[in-house]
C-alpha cells in the first residue's frame, strides 16, 4: 500500500514542493525580528517585579549618549552642539535632549557654585579633560515603541549636522536593540547563509554523487526551512536574534534524516526489495520517529527557562524537528521516485566497515579506560562554570557600534546603570529635610569604589539649600518648573529615584556591587532595581535554567530509552555515552575559564536529544544480534552483536553527524556573536556525541555484555560436565 501510494502521487509531491517554494522563499524573507532587551529578562523572577515597579513609578529611562571627541579636527563648537539638541528634540522619538551647556545652565539658574557644577558634570556629560563631551537624548514612549526607528532618525539628523564621522561616538540602549535587529535581520544573514547551503549541497553531491537528486533534496531542504520559518510567523512566533538559528537547525535535521534514508534505500537495494522506496520507509520510519522523540525532547526541555525567546526557541526548535521529519522520511522517497539514480552501495564500504568495528571491539578495554578517564578528568572542570551575559559582547569585534560603548563608557561616562528608589515616608516632612536625607543615602553609594557618579534630584540644588524661605521658594519654583512629573521623585515626593553609574570589569563585576551596595543600605529604606540589576538577575536565570534544562532533557531521554529498549539497565548504560560528551566539552569549558551564555544554554540539550539518534539506532541493533547469538550458543555473543551493531548503524550516524556538523559551521560566520558561538558549540557537542556512540558505546557494551557471558559460563559450567568427569572430580577432592 505504502509503495503504491508513492508510486501515484510522487510526481504530485515534486511539483508541489517545487512550485510553492519561491512563495514559501518570498514570506519567509519578508519576517521581520524583534530583539527588544526586556523580553530576554526574566519574567517572573524578584529582581523583575521590582523594575516592573520602578517602571511604573517613574517610567522607563531610556536614552542615547552621543560624544563626541573635542581633539577631533572636525569636532562640533558649541553652537553646533546647541543646535544638534535642538533637532534632536524635534524628533518624535525623543523626548528631551541634554549637552554639557544646557545641564550647566540649569544649576547655575539652581543657585549651584561653578565649580561644583563642573564636579557634578564630570562623568555624566564630561571627562576628566574636557576633552570628551556628551549630549544624552531621552526617548519618548513613542521611541521606546518604535527603537529602531527612532536610532535611524537620531543617525541622519547627526548626517545632516556633518557630525556622523569618527569624531562621534553613539551608545545606548535603544542602539543595542536597533544593532542587533540588524544583525540578527535576514539581510545581514544572507552571506552566511548562503555559504551554508552552498557548504550543504556540495556535501550532498558527495554522498549522492548524482547533480540531479542533489539538487532535489536540497530543493526540499530550502523549502523545508521556509515552511518552517512561514508557519512559526503564523503561529504568533516572533522572530529573534536566537530564533535566526532556527533554519540552520532545520535545514541540518531535514538532511540528516534524508541521509538516513538513502542509506536505507541503498540496504534495500542490496537486499534486491522488490519495492526498495517502500521497505526503505519501513526499515527508517521506527528509528527515525524515536531519534525525533529524543530530539524534541532535548528541545523541549528549554522550556524550563523563565526567559521568553529561550521558550519560544524551545517550541519553535521542537516543531522545526518535526517538520524536518516529514521532509525527510515523507518527502525524500517522492524525490528519489522521481530521479531514481541513487548508486548501490559498494563492497569496500562494507569490508571497511567491518574493519573498523574489529578495530573498536578489539580495543573496547582501552577505549573505555581512556573515556571514563578524560570523562572524571573534566568533570573537576564542570563546577568551575559561571554564568555570563553582556550585550555589548553580542557584537562583532570590529563593530563600530561595541567600539563607541568601550570608548564611551571608559573614557567619558558609564551607561550601565542601577536605580536606588529611597523611600522617604508619607509623612509631611520638609522638602529641604527630604533633600538632605536623600543626599546623605547618596554619598553612601558614591562611596563605592565601583560607583562613578550619581544622578538625582540632588544634583539639581546647591549643597546648602537657602536659609532664607523667599530665597528658598523661589529656588524651589524654578526647580519644578525645570523637571518633568515623576523624572526623580515620585508619590508626593514620598519616593526619590537615584541613577548609579558603575563599572562592569573584571574588577568590579556587576553582581558584587550590587551585593555590597544592598549590604551597605541594609538599614536604609532604599531598593536597588534597574536595567543592570534585571540583567544580572537574567545571568543567574541564564545559569539556573542551563542546569535544569540539561537535567530535565537527560530525565525525559533516559526514561525513554528505558522504554523503548525495555530494560532499566540497558536504558541506564546507554545514556553514559551521551552524558560523557557533555563533560568533556563543559569540563573543558569550565577548565579555560569560558562563561555560560545563551548560547551555551541552547545547545546542550539539543545536542544531547540529536546525539541519541546514534545510541538508539546502535542499541536497538546491538540487542536484536544479542539475542540472536545468545540462541546460537555463539563463542563471543557480546563481540558478534557489537560488529553487528556497529556495521549497521555507525556509518549512517557518522554520515548524519558529519553533514550536520558541516551544516552548523554556516553558523560560525554569522557576524552576530551568539549565533556564531551556538554553532561553535553545537559542532564541538555533535564530534564529541559520535566519539561517544561510535567509540565509547560499542566498547561498553562489549565489556559489559562480555562479563556477563563469562560470568554466566561459570555458573552454568558444572551442569554441563559429563557425569565420568563429576565423579572423577568428586574423587580426587
Amino acid at each position: 500500500m505504502l509503495g503504491r501510494f508513492y508510486d501515484i502521487f510522487h510526481r504530485r509531491m515534486v511539483f508541489a514542493v517545487l512550485l510553492s517554494l519561491p512563495l514559501l522563499t518570498v514570506l519567509s524573507l519578508s519576517i521581520r525580528s524583534n530583539n527588544d532587551l526586556e523580553t530576554w529578562m526574566p519574567q517572573t523572577s524578584p529582581a523583575r517585579m521590582r523594575y516592573e515597579e520602578f517602571k511604573r513609578t517613574f517610567g522607563v529611562e531610556e536614552f542615547l549618549f552621543i560624544g563626541f571627541d573635542l581633539n577631533h579636527r572636525d569636532a562640533p563648537d558649541a553652537k553646533l552642539v546647541e543646535s544638534l539638541c535642538g533637532r534632536l528634540e524635534r524628533v518624535p522619538g525623543i523626548r528631551r535632549s541634554m549637552s554639557p551647556d544646557r545641564m550647566r545652565a540649569i544649576l547655575r539658574d539652581h543657585d549651584v557654585p561653578s565649580d561644583e557644577i563642573e564636579r557634578r558634570l564630570l562623568g555624566l556629560f564630561t571627562n576628566e579633560d574636557g576633552r570628551l563631551i556628551g549630549v544624552a537624548a531621552c526617548l519618548s514612549d513613542y521611541g521606546l515603541k518604535h527603537r529602531s526607528a527612532t536610532v535611524d532618525t537620531v543617525k541622519n539628523v547627526l548626517k545632516y549636522c556633518q557630525l556622523d564621522g569618527s569624531q562621534t561616538m553613539i551608545a545606548g540602549a535603544p542602539l543595542f536593540v536597533s544593532e542587533l535587529d540588524r544583525l540578527g535581520s535576514r539581510e545581514a544573514n544572507v552571506s552566511y547563509f548562503t555559504i551554508t547551503l552552498g557548504i550543504c549541497f556540495s556535501l550532498l553531491f558527495y554522498l549522492i554523487r548524482e547533480v540531479k537528486l542533489s539538487l532535489l533534496v536540497f530543493g526540499l531542504t530550502v523549502w523545508t526551512i521556509n515552511t518552517t520559518t512561514v508557519l512559526l510567523n503564523v503561529f504568533g512566533g516572533e522572530m529573534n536574534f536566537v530564533l535566526s538559528s532556527i533554519p540552520v537547525l532545520t535545514m541540518v535535521l531535514t538532511m540528516s534524516i534524508s541521509v538516513h534514508y538513502l542509506y536505507y534505500y541503498q540496504e534495500a537495494l542490496g537486499e534486491g526489495a522488490a519495492h526498495p522506496t517502500a521497505r526503505a520507509i519501513q526499515l527508517a520510519w521506527w528509528p527515525t520517529c524515536i531519534a525525533t522523540l529524543t530530539t524534541c525532547l532535548g528541545e523541549i526541555a528549554l522550556s524550563v527557562s523563565d526567559i521568553v525567546p529561550i521558550r519560544q526557541f524551545a517550541y519553535a526548535s521542537a516543531f522545526s524537528s518535526v517538520m524536518a521529519m516529514f521532509a525527510g522520511l515523507g518527502l525524500t522517497p517522492a524525490m528519489l521516485m522521481f530521479c531514481p539514480t541513487l548508486p548501490r552501495r559498494n563492497e569496500n564500504d562494507s569490508r571497511r566497515e567491518l574493519g573498523f568495528a574489529n578495530w573498536i571491539v578489539d580495543r573496547s578495554k582501552k577505549i573505555v579506560v581512556t573515556t571514563v578517564a578524560m570523562t572524571l578528568l573534566c568533570s573537576g572542570g564542570v563546577i568551575f562554570l559561571k554564568s555570563d551575559m553582556k550585550v555589548v559582547d553580542f557584537l562583532p569585534a570590529k563593530s563600530k557600534v561595541r567600539q563607541d560603548f568601550l570608548r564611551v563608557t571608559r573614557d567619558l561616562a558609564r551607561v550601565d546603570c542601577l536605580e536606588a528608589v529611597v523611600d522617604c515616608g508619607a509623612d509631611e516632612r520638609p522638602f529641604s529635610d527630604k533633600l538632605d536625607y536623600v543626599r546623605r543615602i547618596e554619598g553612601l553609594i558614591r562611596q563605592h569604589p565601583a560607583v562613578d557618579q550619581t544622578l538625582s534630584l540632588t544634583k539639581f540644588f546647591p549643597n546648602e539649600l537657602p536659609q532664607n524661605p523667599i530665597e528658598l521658594g523661589a529656588l524651589l519654583k524654578r526647580a519644578s518648573q525645570k523637571q518633568t512629573e515623576n523624572e526623580f521623585s515620585a508619590h508626593g515626593q514620598q519616593l526619590w529615584r537615584i541613577s548609579i553609574r558603575i563599572r562592569n570589569d573584571d574588577k568590579f563585576s556587576r553582581q558584587k556591587t550590587m551585593e555590597e551596595l544592598t549590604t551597605k543600605l541594609a538599614h536604609e529604606p532604599v531598593t536597588i532595581t534597574g536595567m543592570a540589576a534585571l540583567v544580572e538577575s537574567t545571568q543567574e536565570a541564564i545559569f539556573e535554567s542551563f542546569w535544569q534544562s540539561v537535567i530535565a532533557a537527560l530525565a525525559l531521554i533516559t526514561l525513554a530509552m528505558m522504554v523503548f529498549l525495555r530494560s532499566w539497565w540497558r536504558g541506564v548504560l546507554a545514556m553514559i555515552p551521551n552524558v560523557a560528551p557533555l563533560i568533556w566539552i563543559y569540563g573543558f569549558m569550565g577548565w579555560i575559564g569560558w562563561p555560560v551564555d545563551i548560547a551555551m544554554m541552547l545547545s546542550g540539550s539539543i545536542a544531547l536529544g540529536m546525539s541519541v539518534d546514534g545510541t538508539f539506532h546502535f542499541m536497538s541493533r546491538f540487542r536484536h544480534h544479542h539475542a540472536l547469538a545468545v540462541e546460537s550458543d555463539h563463542d563471543d555473543p557480546a563481540a558478534t552483536a557489537s560488529l553487528h551493531a556497529l556495521m549497521e548503524s555507525s556509518i549512517p550516524f557518522i554520515q548524519a553527524t558529519l553533514t550536520a556538523t558541516v551544516g552548523m559551521l554556516g553558523l560560525t560566520l554569522s557576524s552576530f556573536t551568539p549565533t556564531a558561538r551556538f554553532g561553535w558549540l553545537m559542532i564541538a557537542l555533535m564530534l564529541a556525541a559520535l566519539v561517544g556512540d561510535v567509540l565509547m558505546l560499542p566498547a561498553l557494551m562489549y565489556m559489559t555484555h562480555r562479563r556477563q557471558r563469562i560470568e554466566a559460563q561459570t555458573l552454568m559450567m558444572p551442569h554441563i560436565l559429563p557425569d565420568s568427569e563429576t565423579e572423577a572430580a568428586a574423587a580426587a577432592a
